[in-house]
């Protein structure tokens, strides 16, 4: 069996693993000498295309330190920010084939290697996070096509991480659907598809483009981010007008391990790694709620206006688009029962709605309430 984070025993050679990252190489020890009865001690290697200050990382930081607690410093994680192991869309493949342990991936950038997880990007099916989350946890469980795309890519689900509502800023108000028709918006994954739809015309580019873009005029705004990514963008104090388009959750991304990795390590280890990412929904959901209220205050200060599209609007422009049954389609042509992993995500959706008070930070925001 593989074993992806290199374990040394008491007296043998120290093993290392030689890790490619933004094309430079790096020789990077992944483990630490176990004891004489051959306890073994790890690090883990996690790569992430989130900074440090994301509450995406703040949630996996937390992870981290649980489950080093959890071990008593036998599993001890390493964290890599800001592609400086792997860029975004090798994570995934990465974590395959040993340049990583663990990784972020990211839903926008896992069509090739866990295209059923895509199903989260799909617009106007939930605008609770922690119904979508919980979604992705469960279908991870239940459903079986779902699960196959991470057995073959031979990575396991840890927690899923949130990301929230779709938020679109804008240099100019607008007050309907049809407002934004003609406009240049970055986005990205299936709200690409909606903002088609909407008659915009959507612009791909990172997070880290939009505030120059948007200055530059490059670009009349953006969406496929949620409120609380404002801030790590400079975004939260620049924006004139944030508008809720009523698309709902957007998108999520998911914290994964090396599968071979994983069965390799003591049961221990295993049951710690397992019992730290059961509190990574609520973990992940204070941490968007801290820096929402944040991004708030800021907008609320800058005086940006809110504003949000009606309901009518919102269900005609889901009917119009069809992006739901595009992505069926699409899927099934690939051999997907892509029908089975729509239908469940619809269902798990319906059965945890009415156990969750949860309030999305856009929502609490646009009525004046603390994330």
């Amino acid at each position: 069996m593989r074993e992806l984070a290199m374990r040394a025993r008491a007296g043998g050679p120290k093993r290392i693993t030689g890790l490619v990252a933004s094309g430079a190489a790096l020789a990077v020890l992944t483990a630490c000498s176990g004891t004489a009865s051959g306890d073994d001690t790890y690090v883990l290697h996690y790569t992430t295309y989130s900074n440090a200050t994301s509450d995406q990382s703040r949630t996996v930081q937390r992870w981290a330190d649980e489950v080093e607690e959890l071990t008593d410093g036998g599993v001890s994680v390493r964290l890599h920010y800001s592609e400086s192991l792997v860029d975004a869309d090798e994570s995934a493949q990465a974590t395959l084939d040993g340049r990583a342990d663990l990784s972020q991936v990211g839903s926008i950038y896992a069509a090739s290697d866990l295209s059923m997880f895509t199903a989260v990007e799909l617009p106007f099916e939930t605008d609770n996070t922690e119904v979508q989350m919980t979604a992705i946890e469960r279908l991870y469980e239940e459903n079986e096509t779902y699960r196959e795309d991470f057995d073959r890519q031979g990575v396991r689900l840890l927690f899923p991480l949130p990301l929230g509502n779709a938020t679109i800023g804008l240099q100019e108000e607008a007050e309907n659907l049809e407002d934004l028709r003609g406009r240049s918006l970055r986005a990205g994954g299936l709200t690409s598809d909606a903002m088609l739809t909407a008659g915009a015309n959507p612009v791909g580019m990172t997070a880290n483009d939009i505030y120059e873009s948007m200055s530059r005029g490059v670009v009349d705004g953006y969406t496929s981010l949620a409120l609380a990514n404002l801030p790590t963008f400079g975004l939260s104090e620049t924006t004139p007008h944030i508008v809720d388009p009523g698309i709902g959750a957007y998108s999520s991304s998911i914290v994964v391990v090396n599968e071979d990795l994983f069965q390799s390590m003591p049961e221990e280890y295993q049951e710690a790694l397992l019992e730290a990412s059961g509190n990574g929904i609520s973990n992940g959901l204070e941490e968007m709620g801290a820096l929402g209220e944040a991004s708030c205050r800021e907008l609320t200060e800058s005086g940006a206006e809110f504003t949000s599209f009606s309901d009518e609007e919102v269900s005609q422009w889901q009917e119009e688009s069809a992006i739901a049954e595009d992505w069926v389609e699409r899927y099934e042509e690939r051999g997907y029962d892509a029908q089975s992993v729509l239908d469940d995500y619809r269902r798990i959706i319906e059965e945890e709605t009415p156990e969750s008070d949860y309030t999305n930070p856009l929502t609490a925001c646009m009525e004046g309430q603390e994330p």
